[in-house]
């Protein structure tokens, strides 16, 4: 671990880290913008694939316009996540020792496939199953217009919202590598998890409805029972080493 590094040295580089992902940020979300009419089809494509009776209307002289640029900045955001993580690390790791560089090594890069694995479910399995019902729910009683700008907001927060929870399993791995948690723990609090999974659904979907609630507290659930089992090889590994080291 370095020690050599002043106070003022950190902050500099957190500084210059800084800049280097809001450069990133910028710059993605620039590229993004010039291809928005092929994103908006990208976030469109779970509705439009199932031809489902529902129109996608602009309210507003300004609402296609202020959409696009939304939908740029979320696209550089995912993007430029990687960019993002890989100066975390660089930051990080110099004030580590090996053992932690390994955890946290792992984690950050295991951070990027989660977030994408979660986003890419929401995208092919969570929404064309929601937005079908959600379409279908008034059996055609009532005439489908979605505003744009609100439909864009719902699918991006959707598929941010899963890669997020799907970065539980990571954070179980570091936390049971430094000792905070361990597998039996998880497991006895796993009936009031199941309470504190569907707040947190609640708070994390865009929209108030229980179906999209529910579709995002089932697989949180299925994530948290998978943790239990990262920390149970987690806590194994451990107790070999110190097998090893006291041989």
């Amino acid at each position: 671990m370095d020690s050599e590094l002043t106070f003022w040295d950190h902050i500099s580089e957190l500084r210059s880290r800084l800049i280097r992902i809001m450069i990133g940020l910028v710059a993605a979300s620039c590229l993004a913008y010039g291809f928005w009419e092929k994103i908006w089809f990208v976030i469109a494509y779970p509705l439009t694939k199932q031809h489902l009776h529902v129109d996608l209307i602009a309210t507003s002289p300004m609402e296609t316009l202020m959409t696009s640029f939304k939908m740029s900045l979320i696209s550089g955001a995912i993007i430029s996540f990687p960019w993002i993580m890989w100066n975390v690390w660089r930051f990080l790791a110099p004030g580590l020792f090996a053992n932690e560089k390994r955890v946290f090594g792992v984690a950050f890069f295991s951070s990027i496939i989660m977030f994408a694995v979660g986003a890419c479910f929401a995208y092919f399995a969570v929404l064309p199953a929601g937005l079908a019902f959600l379409a279908t729910y008034t059996k055609g009683a009532i005439t489908q217009n979605w505003r744009q700008g609100d439909f864009a907001s719902f699918i991006s927060q959707f598929m941010l919202a899963f890669g997020v929870i799907f970065e539980l399993p990571v954070v179980a791995y570091v936390l049971a590598n430094m000792g905070l948690i361990t597998a039996g723990g998880m497991w006895r609090f796993f009936r009031y998890a199941i309470i504190v999974i569907f707040a947190v659904a609640a708070i994390l979907t865009p929209g108030p409805d229980p179906v999209s609630q529910i579709m995002m507290a089932v697989p949180l659930v299925i994530l948290y029972v998978i943790s239990i089992g990262i920390c149970a090889m987690a806590q194994k590994k451990q107790a070999r080493q110190e097998t090893e080291a006291t041989a």
